[in-house]
């Protein structure tokens, strides 16, 4: 049984009730071989080449695995209220607030701006996190304009391949970054949250859910990922060439590329849904664990209980 699952593009991690992490999917640089320790989160980095998780243990502390090439997965010492597992770093906030990053920085992407930070989110060479006073802050790669963040007040942050965008407190999300597609300029209306595709260029899009629980996505829409059924949805999440949704009902909704069957989520009421390059997991109301979508080396199965 799972708390939580996060997703990569070749594979996941979750925290099981028992505290304890377990992965699996491709393997080739020891991303799906936790430690055998309690944690109380974990966050799964999105992209091919790049592997590696990082998860807050139960005291606090940060451990990472996988892929090390540039010290993405040795994290400093000291206690952790949050982690964010990015392409070629990683952030976390510390328990005191300050932001903390490693791993490559050759677009200063792993050299956080200073303050105190409610949260932080990692994209592909930027971050950007969300202050303790609401004001939101971005660092690294800006050569689409990713780490110009706007001004003002926010709720929460997503960022993704190479935009970002931010649900704030009056329910209006606001975007920066490459815009391409059309994918950092929202629409009108309020919303509870939003989620930014990021894995490559077809996850160029963002989907949110609005205040009457509708979701509403603007972005690429090569695959129809930006295209979403009707409904109301207490959850989205957007992935590369697709996103997935849960309903009120539990059940969960898919839209966009089809290929690996990445987009045909199975019966059953979910709690979460986490979307990825190819394939997708979900939180079962039961604690289980169901994927669906691309298999690779394991990175799927029908379901994954205790």
């Amino acid at each position: 049984q799972f708390t939580s699952v996060s997703i990569g593009q070749r594979h996941t991690c979750g925290v099981r009730t028992d505290s304890s992490v377990a992965c699996w999917g491709r393997d080739e640089y020891g991303q799906t071989m936790p430690p055998d320790q309690e944690f109380s989160s974990v966050s799964t980095g999105p992209a091919n080449g790049f592997e590696h998780n990082c998860g807050v243990r139960a005291d606090g502390s940060v451990a990472c695995w996988g892929n090390d090439r540039y010290g993405q997965a040795t994290p400093p010492e000291g206690q952790f209220a949050s982690v964010s597992a990015g392409v070629g770093h990683s952030c976390g906030v510390r328990a005191d607030g300050s932001a903390v990053c490693w791993g490559d920085d050759e677009f200063g992407q792993a050299t956080p701006s200073k303050g105190q930070f409610a949260s932080v989110s990692t994209g592909r060479l930027h971050s950007c996190g969300v202050r303790t006073n609401g004001s939101a802050t971005c660092w690294g790669d800006d050569s689409y304009g990713q780490a110009t963040w706007s001004k003002g007040k926010f709720n929460s942050v997503s960022t993704g391949w190479s935009h970002s965008c931010g649900v704030r407190p009056d329910g209006s999300v606001a975007c920066w970054g490459w815009n391409r597609y059309g994918q950092v300029t929202p629409p009108e209306g309020q919303f509870i949250s939003v989620s930014a595709g990021g894995n490559n260029y077809t996850g160029s899009h963002t989907c949110g859910v609005n205040a009457s629980g509708s979701i509403v996505c603007w972005g690429n829409n090569l695959y129809g990922q930006a295209t979403p059924p009707e409904g109301r949805f207490t959850s989205v999440s957007a992935g590369g060439g697709h996103t997935c949704g849960v309903r009120v009902d539990g059940s969960v909704a898919c839209w966009g590329t089809n290929r690996s069957g990445e987009a045909m989520p199975p019966e059953g009421q979910f709690l979460s849904v986490s979307s990825g390059f190819a394939h997708s997991c979900g939180v079962r109301v039961d604690g289980s664990v169901a994927c669906w979508g691309e298999r690779v080396r394991g990175v799927t199965a029908a379901s994954f209980g205790n």
